[in-house]
């Protein structure tokens, strides 16, 4: 840990993008965990719950073009202005509309949020040295996982507390706050001989680019399946908890916050050096089995005490996956192409977690939470093992310093 906090004090510019991170992905965790018990409470179907968060999710397949602009576009001039908008949107949110117009302002968040990634990670790169680039995303996995640490406790509290609106209207400040604190970040324009392509070309092209680096592809479709399977809990887990095991709404608010303290546990366990200095394929490997094996856990816990540190189990994987998927694509592509290439496994991410949370509500509503958990863990492992062997021999090749 003295590393990373040694990384912080002589990288001021990045010490701002790491606090703006944590600042605004808190405020998100609490507001997306009060909209969900809101219509879990409102509606009560799993159908209604992964309706909301398939509009969450949805407009994130449009990463690549979202990319694409991110790789022409200051990078500075993009997050600010994402985090400006999502607080407005947020701002509308907190009223409370009806169901049709909650679903519409969340994709639109989205829409922000999805221009805000492929930024936020080809600006790393400019902000740090190349052989700090696994610390740097370790201490960004930190900041990010405050939304599932942090973040569902607090909108529990909330929701519990006062109702749904105090999140929403904690979420829109935050990120006032993250927009604050981005400016204190150089603007980053375009590199100098970067190519000036068509839109849908320079996508293409990005394209292409992953097609042909067997690393990039096993990730890239790797995301898609594995979180296809293993996302069917952002449906299943609160009728899990409040319907199966009993649970009140801030012990599902609780059992949320494990699964990011387990993310962070994860970051924090490669900031320590724990890892031995693992190559990120390697990483990516660790994460996906230890998922795998949360959510068989999570399928056959006989209580509330015993699924917490098995969330944190599953919690500990995505912080690890994160941390190694992000330095993949730092590594091995040059700075005009990673807003594009991001862009693309956001959008795998995105495209398996709409399948997973439609697939999700409905198997919570014809069979059963537990089975849901246990169907899911069952398809992870196949995915598991049958990336394991390009994971364990291609070797990292770094890519051109970003400029």
């Amino acid at each position: 840990m003295s590393g990373a906090l040694a990384l912080l004090r002589r990288r001021p510019e990045f010490r701002a993008l790491w606090a703006a991170i944590g600042l605004s992905y808190a405020g998100s965790g609490a507001a997306t965990t009060a909209l969900t018990l809101y219509v879990q409470q409102t509606r009560g179907t799993g159908t209604a719950v992964a309706a909301f968060l398939i509009a969450s999710q949805v407009p994130r397949l449009l990463g690549p073009l979202a990319g694409g602009i991110a790789d022409r576009t200051d990078l500075r001039t993009v997050l600010v202005g994402c985090d400006i908008g999502q607080a407005v949107v947020f701002a509308a949110i907190a009223t409370l509309p009806s169901f049709g117009v909650i679903i519409a302002l969340t994709a639109l968040t989205t829409v922000l949020q999805t221009s805000y990634g492929p930024a936020r990670t080809a600006m790393v790169p400019n902000l740090v040295e190349p052989d700090e680039l696994i610390q740097a995303n370790a201490l960004l996995g930190t900041a990010t996982n405050l939304y599932v640490a942090i973040g569902p406790l607090v909108g529990g509290l909330l929701f519990a507390a006062i109702g749904p609106s105090a999140a929403l209207l904690v979420n829109a400040a935050t990120f006032l706050g993250s927009a604050a604190l981005t400016t204190r970040v150089p603007a980053t324009p375009p590199p100098a001989d970067a190519e000036h392509e068509p839109l849908l070309a320079a996508t293409r092209t990005a394209a292409r680019f992953i097609r042909r680096d067997p690393l990039l592809r096993t990730v890239t479709i790797s995301l898609f399946l594995l979180v296809a399977f293993l996302a069917v809990d952002n449906v299943a887990m609160v009728f899990l908890v409040r319907d199966t095991l009993g649970g009140s709404a801030f012990v599902y608010g609780l059992i949320e916050a494990v699964f990011g303290v387990g993310m962070l546990a994860g970051s924090f366990w490669i900031l320590r050096g724990a890892g031995g200095g693992w190559a990120p394929q390697r990483l990516y490997l660790l994460s996906c089995s230890l998922s795998s094996a949360a959510s068989a856990g999570s399928g056959v816990a006989p209580s509330l005490g015993v699924l917490a540190p098995i969330q944190a189990v599953a919690g500990s994987g995505n912080g690890i996956e994160v941390v190694a998927g992000e330095t993949i694509i730092q590594q091995r592509v040059p700075r005009g192409l990673i807003g594009r290439v991001y862009g693309f496994t956001s959008s795998a991410t995105s495209l398996g977690l709409g399948i997973a949370m439609a697939g999700g509500g409905l198997l919570v509503d014809a069979t059963s939470p537990r089975a849901t958990f246990l169907i899911a863990a069952a398809g992870a492992l196949l995915v598991t093992v049958s990336i394991a062997p390009t994971m364990l021999r291609t070797p990292t090749a770094p890519g051109p310093r970003a400029t």
